[in-house]
């Protein structure tokens, strides 16, 4: 039993995405700063085990585990650690980006000589341990994607836009190569039990569109998240989509690519009841609990916002409750476990 009184339940949480019945609203979180977890959890969290111990107490039902190529820059779980802990939670800690400018992969001998990962031959033993360490009712996520994501952090994002123009053979190459690497990580993925989905983040928006057009988004881009929809219907286990920023002009291509869900659904991007119209039974829906009333909000501002995700969207199913981007380590604690203690009291459905 997690710290919230009650048991893990991956099933609740597939039938919850599935659009099936279920009987509580599941907690679905992407990243969360290794300083939350540690305060949550009042330990350094630097192995697996701390990784498992802090999603159960926390009232999730599962963890996830990235393969494939998912960090092309170097920005992911590379957050700066303050040696002063009056600093977490307050925004001062220094964070790291992509580049914007120019990026790795200039040329064809660029894309030849670049280091890529071996996947036929690469380690899956996180996967085999994590198996034997989830509480019962606990699974994991498998989680590869940034094709886009990758391609442009590796030309640099405005060399990569100059050279959709100017060299797009040489885009689509390393698009393709990425995109391949994407869907055999997929496929190793989904040969072990323990694996109840696929979550694929791949940032294409900003707040008001798409970076690039959806019709070269789907025909560059999902045709290769096709591919896993395929292989990850079969095995019957979930596919949920995360990127942040206004995908309204992207919401069909989403569905008829096979998603079952869309994460974050940030509300300064999107309302999410028009998207809930718009999207009907097609998608269920991740997430849209605002960052910065987290981050600056009162106790009853967030049990205000958690209750009215629950009763609109929880509870009339197709909703599982989180942030709408993210846990960063500038979210006061409290907050944060006032969110989770709100939707255990109030996430039951009848």
């Amino acid at each position: 039993m997690n710290d919230w009184g009650f048991e893990p339940d991956f099933e609740n949480l597939k039938n919850t995405l599935l659009w099936k019945k279920n009987y509580r609203v599941p907690n679905m979180e992407f990243v969360i700063d290794r300083e939350i977890k540690e305060a949550y959890l009042k330990k350094e969290v630097t192995m697996l085990e701390d990784e498992i111990e802090f999603r159960h107490r926390a009232g999730y039902d599962y963890i996830w585990i990235s393969k494939g190529m998912i960090d092309p820059a170097g920005t992911v779980n590379k957050e700066f650690i303050s040696d002063d802990p009056s600093k977490h939670f307050k925004g001062k800690d220094t964070r790291v980006w992509a580049e914007e400018h120019t990026g790795i992969i200039k040329t064809k001998e660029d894309i030849e000589n670049y280091p890529w990962p071996d996947i036929d031959n690469m380690a899956y033993s996180e996967f085999e341990k994590a198996g034997k360490l989830l509480p019962e009712g606990m699974k994991i996520f498998g989680v590869c994607g940034k094709i886009f994501v990758a391609t442009w952090m590796l030309f640099g994002f405005e060399n990569f836009v100059i050279a959709t123009i100017e060299q797009p053979k040489l885009v689509d190459e390393l698009i393709n190569i990425i995109g391949e690497i994407q869907v055999k990580s997929c496929r190793r993925m989904l040969e072990f039990d323990c694996v109840g989905g696929i979550w694929v983040p791949d940032d294409i928006a900003y707040r008001t569109g798409t970076m690039m057009p959806p019709e070269w988004l789907k025909e560059k881009i999902f045709v290769f998240y096709k591919k896993m929809a395929g292989m990850i219907k079969e095995a019957g286990k979930l596919f949920p989509y995360h990127s942040d920023g206004n995908l309204l002009k992207m919401l069909d291509i989403i569905i008829e690519t096979g998603f079952n869900a869309l994460h974050p659904i940030e509300p300064e991007s999107m309302d999410i009841s028009h998207v809930r119209k718009l999207v009907d039974k097609k998608l269920a829906l991740i997430g849209n609990v605002c960052v910065h009333t987290l981050a600056t909000g009162t106790k009853q501002d967030i049990i205000n916002l958690v209750m009215e995700r629950i009763e609109k969207y929880g509870k009339e199913g197709g909703y599982a409750l989180g942030s709408s981007n993210s846990i960063p380590n500038y979210v006061p604690i409290e907050n944060y476990l006032t969110m989770l203690e709100t939707n255990a009291k109030y996430g039951v459905i009848s």
